[in-house]
């Protein structure tokens, strides 16, 4: 009866989370990156702000729970993304809250607007422009006709190259036209692009409480670092080199001493921008449209989820690790760092409302909601320190607090192999041994320096010879496509003249520095010369050269390997390299004389 007792003991899944508040008509519309746990009174209570997202204008809003209670504040516009950061070292240490809407950044600070700030506009396109230069001029002509033009001339121009103004026009009725008009002005007709992701970047440290500096990214791909006190640009940077829409935004390191700013645009692409860099570097193209993706703090390990419901991991040069196939669409991801344990996991929230825990791939606990969750949060909410704070698309608002007497370790026994499990045969030690030791007790650092030095050498010299390999590979390709060879034989005898003639098909590249080598059996077949120096070909030019050729009568050889020995094999090498493989290869056949008739 103990036995049947303690299995059952041993199958039961305990969860690790309590239940802590449940809001189910908060009716909250959300998405990931909209959501941020901050001190936002600065008395240790953290809070859960989250920004409801309506498209009706003047409806949108920033919620604050306090607890189980909450406030709103109004928002001008459709908001994209929220963060919080610390903007001096003043006590009591209050963060501000940042909203994106549109193109403006509005923060608070104590739930109250404390500063606004404004991207930087672009100027209209000319055709734009004139457009509404000649609507502004015609104004004393009462007719619709300077209208009529004007939607004409704008139609005409690529809609997303229009201004926001622009824009609005010809999407409108045309019984609001007139109003928009009126009310527009020459200095109205700007590109504003709207923000699309936000984050935060340390200044000098990675202390909780240190000041940070806002990281925007717009719709056009531009990033931009503000001053956290004066809100003025520090630097501006496009995020690729092609016109990518970035879509989230995510930092490593310290403005001061090295930072790496992760971007992930709606091309698919993931892109670098480090410190004093004008142009990020593309090192990842997924195949598929992005969902979210998150930094794992130890390792900067970068973890990528794909609507095709695909984990994927990468190192921060881009280089793949690992993918994993879920079961169903992923929706959301979150980065869970347990400090007291030194634990660091990350959530995975799915269409079905399951949310797991995963340590790299290995699956460590999971829980359930009543819908597919659009933003999930973990850290300090309230007074406690780990808490799970979960917004489905249903726009209910679960709290979960995680157990202090939860355990995330893995045991270590799962995955060690069988075979290591097994003591190793180690020697018994001898004086050799102990000699050795000593030694390297003694000197420990010039050994290191010695080792360093030879794998920095070797390192060397594999990368030249790599170098090497790829520069002679792709000069390679080019001279195929770039030389022609061809050759005629003249004569009947056992004296043959062998006309080469080289073509350079390239119309503005001349070749150098290359050679033709000869090879034949010298029981055959004797060469007045077996190397021939090619001069520099022009573009679109032809070198020819005359090689003497006096076959070997041998009376004694067999007629079935005539044909092997009728051959003259031709190669174009490089002369300026180093280099085994040559350019060019061709086979001349020499025709065969009859000793009997010689």
């Amino acid at each position: 009866m103990s036995f049947i007792y303690l299995l059952f003991i041993s199958e039961l899944k305990i969860s690790r989370w309590l239940e802590a508040f449940y809001e189910q008509n908060s009716n909250l519309t959300t998405l990931p990156g909209n959501a941020v746990l901050a001190d936002v009174n600065g008395d240790g209570n953290y809070n859960l702000v989250i920004t409801d997202i309506k498209l009706e204008k003047n409806r949108s809003r920033m919620r604050v729970y306090k607890g189980t209670s909450s406030i709103d504040i109004a928002l001008p516009d459709v908001p994209s993304c929220v963060i919080s950061f610390y903007t001096d070292e003043l006590e009591p240490r209050i963060p501000a809250v940042a909203v994106a809407c549109g193109c403006s950044l509005f923060i608070h600070k104590n739930n109250k607007p404390f500063f606004k700030f404004q991207l930087p506009s672009y100027p209209a396109v000319p055709q734009e422009t004139d457009a509404w230069k000649k609507l502004f001029e015609a104004k004393a002509d009462s007719s619709e006709k300077p209208i009529e033009d004007l939607l004409k001339d704008l139609s005409n121009v690529p809609f997303n190259s229009l201004s926001n103004k622009s824009q609005e026009l010809l999407t409108t009725s045309k019984s609001r036209i007139p109003d928009i008009i009126k009310k527009s002005k020459l200095s109205d007709i700007v590109i504003n692009y709207p923000i699309t992701c936000m984050s935060s970047l340390k200044r000098n440290s990675n202390d909780k409480y240190e000041v940070s500096c806002p990281v925007l990214a717009n719709e056009a791909g531009n990033v931009y670092i503000l001053d956290p006190q004066t809100f003025t640009i520090l630097h501006q940077a496009n995020a690729d080199r092609l016109k990518v829409t970035p879509v989230s935004i995510k930092t490593t390191g310290t403005l001061a001493v090295d930072f790496r700013i992760i971007v992930a645009c709606r091309e698919g692409h993931l892109c670098v921008l480090r410190r004093n860099w004008l142009e990020g570097k593309n090192i990842i193209q997924m195949n598929t449209n992005i969902v979210d993706f998150i930094i794992t703090p130890e390792d900067n390990f970068i973890v990528v989820a794909t609507t095709d419901k695909m984990l994927n991991c990468f190192t921060k040069r881009g280089q793949r690790l690992w993918t994993l196939k879920l079961p169903q669409i992923i929706t959301c991801l979150c980065l869970v760092q347990i400090e007291h344990i030194r634990v660091n996991l990350f959530g995975v929230g799915l269409d079905s409302g399951l949310i797991q825990l995963y340590q790299g791939r290995k699956l460590i606990d999971q829980t359930n909601v009543s819908d597919a969750p659009s933003v999930i949060l973990f850290g300090p909410l309230g007074q406690e320190e780990h808490a799970l704070s979960i917004v489905t698309k249903a726009g209910t608002v679960i709290f979960r607090i995680l157990k202090r007497t939860a355990d995330f370790t893995v045991s270590s026994s799962e995955n060690v192999p069988q075979f290591q499990s097994k003591p190793l045969p180690l020697p018994k030690r001898s004086k050799l041994f102990l000699e050795h030791s000593m030694r390297e007790r003694e000197a420990a650092l010039e050994i290191h320096q010695s080792f360093q030095k030879d794998l920095l050498k070797l390192r060397l010299d594999v990368a030249k010879s790599l170098l090497q390999y790829k520069s002679n590979e792709n000069e390679i390709a080019n001279f195929k496509g770039q030389l022609k060879l061809s050759a005629q034989v003249r004569g009947i005898g056992t004296k043959f003249t062998v006309i080469f003639t080289l073509e350079n098909l390239e119309s503005n590249k001349p070749i150098s520095g290359i050679s033709m080598i000869l090879h034949t059996k010298p029981d055959y077949y004797i060469c007045s010369t077996n190397r021939i120096l090619i001069p520099l070909l022009l573009p679109v030019s032809s070198y020819k050269a005359r090689v003497g050729i006096q076959e070997v009568i041998n009376e004694g050889q067999v007629p079935s390997k005539i044909g092997e020995m009728c051959v003259i094999r031709v190669f174009i090498m490089n002369e300026n390299k180093t280099q085994t493989q040559p350019l060019l290869t061709a086979t001349v056949a020499i025709p065969y004389t009859d000793s009997s008739l010689v």
